[in-house]
């Protein structure tokens, strides 16, 4: 499928300013989707279930895809932004030594994701754990140069976000879209 209209990735470590960063974009107009993972942890949390990224990993790597797999088939008109792609998955997989499966790994990615990747480096003064974000500041960094090897094997175009306001980090990104 060739489309017209791809999705940007905003990709990191847990608590880098993904979300901050969607939310001030779809200010700015943008058609951003969140965060899947983090739905699916708040639903797994209410329901009393493990499948969470410290729970049971691979099921819970399985549900993110089965849900990304629907918001990829929605069709877009314009410019947009994922909070996390599909390939973020592989990281995680990657940082608890798991097999990565097939589904991943024969994926077509460069079909559904514009060819550069925005990430948001590991950010320690603004990092704080919640409800949905356990990892310790040092999980997040080895999660996030999972996230670099697994984007740079993919073929994408990493652009590094700076560490500052949330309006020159749409900026930013608006110079290089």
């Amino acid at each position: 499928m060739n489309l017209i209209h791809k999705r940007h990735i905003i990709t990191g470590a847990p608590g880098t300013g993904k979300t901050s960063l969607i939310t001030e974009l779809k200010k700015n107009g943008y058609l951003c989707f969140d965060e899947i993972s983090r739905k699916i942890i708040t639903r797994q949390q209410e329901t009393g279930s493990n499948k969470t990224p410290w729970g049971d990993l691979k099921a819970f790597v399985d549900l993110v895809y089965k849900q990304t797999i629907k918001e990829l088939d929605l069709p877009i008109q314009k410019n947009t932004f994922v909070d996390r792609g599909l390939p973020d998955s592989i990281a995680y997989l990657k940082s608890k030594s798991y097999t990565i499966p097939d589904y991943l790994l024969n994926f077509p990615y460069k079909s559904f994701y514009a060819s550069t990747v925005f990430l948001t480096p590991p950010w320690e003064q603004i990092y704080t754990k919640d409800p949905q974000r356990l990892q310790s500041n040092q999980e997040a960094i080895l999660i996030h140069k999972h996230l670099v090897e697994v984007y740079q094997n993919l073929g994408f175009n990493i652009e590094i976000l700076p560490k500052t306001t949330l309006t020159k980090r749409v900026d930013f990104i608006q110079s290089v879209i």
